[in-house]
């Protein structure tokens, strides 16, 4: 049991999580010895460790207009039949959530209307959903590229997971799998030599979800350098979250690290508005402030992280807003002719991480 939290807090917690639909506090024997080493410095609750996974007090109590349970609208692009199994946005590419099952929470969560165990409900298994999979794919040639995620596709045994990639690498014209985990930081001893030869075989490429400088220690590092042996691609992709890296000597900090790491980042993503989420949230103006001090202020290798959004016509960028009323908060994105309406966190209600907590080692 945590000496962070009490079994009450955790408790009371829980229940009203359970109330609104929110994820419940799970936390790894691996992360916990991080967030304890935090709260050793810190002496209070609050550091950007404890915000991942551990409830603020204000954490249910705040919620902001227009704020929704599904702002990608993920349920509306799952094919018939294929509900909380497969997504399919892009003509190219589709997701399969082979899994709704994760090692750990994360307070910030933005699918947690893709995770049927939060809603009482059970997938079917594997195969049969696989099946499907299989099916809906070797219809659709054009589809060349599959995301595996969840929940964590890394959680499923061994076996399952070569079974997966042999089904999908023979019966479909998939020829780029990659899969998004955060069991990395939150469990990395999960990853055996027989996942990543695994992967390897399978020339697979691994987005590492990573939040804050201080996730990248030793077990996850040698993790990662195992992964690249066995000829696995690593990347990475995170959201800019208040209060756990809103700040852009945390942010270079974190992708300095990343690329050290060889895990070459792609996006910073904007959160989405959905249901209590606002303790994560930031205004639109601070979050292209913060993105172009980080240009400014670091090499030219990081013009090529992209802040995105992604919305119910796929990702947006800056570039794609066509409207902004700022007396509303009203702000309209256009991709490929289709609209979407983002409404904007309010900035009287923007609190920014202190540096010296968020980067609390020194």
């Amino acid at each position: 049991m945590s000496s962070v939290i009490t079994a009450e807090l955790r408790q009371q917690f829980n229940a009203k999580a359970k109330e609104l639909n929110v994820l419940p506090i799970k936390v790894t024997p691996h992360y916990e010895k991080m967030v304890q080493a935090e709260y050793e410095v810190l002496r209070r609750h609050g550091g950007p460790l404890y915000r991942v996974v551990y409830p603020t007090p204000d954490r249910l109590e705040i919620q902001i207009p227009h704020e929704v349970p599904d702002f990608v609208e993920d349920q509306s692009n799952m094919p018939p039949g294929l509900a909380n199994v497969l997504i399919h946005k892009y003509q190219r590419r589709a997701l399969f959530l082979v899994t709704d099952k994760c090692v750990g929470h994360c307070m910030y969560c933005f699918r947690q209307d893709v995770l049927t165990d939060l809603h009482g409900n059970s997938l079917p298994p594997l195969e049969e959903r696989l099946n499907g999979v299989v099916n809906y794919l070797a219809g659709r040639p054009e589809v060349s590229e599959l995301i595996l995620s969840g929940g964590d596709p890394l959680n499923i045994p061994f076996h399952h997971l070569d079974h997966l990639f042999e089904r999908l690498t023979q019966q479909t014209e998939v020829t780029d799998i990659r899969i998004h985990s955060r069991n990395l930081v939150f469990a990395p001893q999960v990853v055996s030599n027989k996942v990543a030869e695994l992967l390897g075989k399978h020339r697979a490429r691994i987005y590492i979800h990573v939040v804050h400088p201080y996730e990248i220690e030793d077990k996850m590092v040698a993790v990662v350098k195992q992964l690249q042996d066995a000829g696995v691609r690593t990347y990475s992709q995170f959201p800019i979250l208040r209060g756990v890296n809103d700040h852009v000597q945390v942010l270079e900090k974190l992708l300095r690290r990343l690329d050290d790491l060889r895990a070459n980042p792609i996006n910073l993503f904007i959160p989405d508005p959905i249901s209590y989420s606002a303790i994560f949230r930031i205004p639109m103006k601070r979050l292209l402030q913060l993105m172009d001090e980080l240009y400014w202020s670091t090499g030219s290798w990081t013009n090529g992280v992209r802040l995105v959004l992604d919305t119910p016509i796929g990702k947006v960028r800056r570039e794609d807003i066509v409207a902004w009323d700022e007396t509303t908060g009203q702000i309209t994105f256009q991709r490929e002719g289709k609209k979407v309406i983002y409404h904007d966190f309010p900035s009287e209600l923007d609190k920014p991480g202190e540096l010296d907590t968020l980067l609390w080692r020194g």
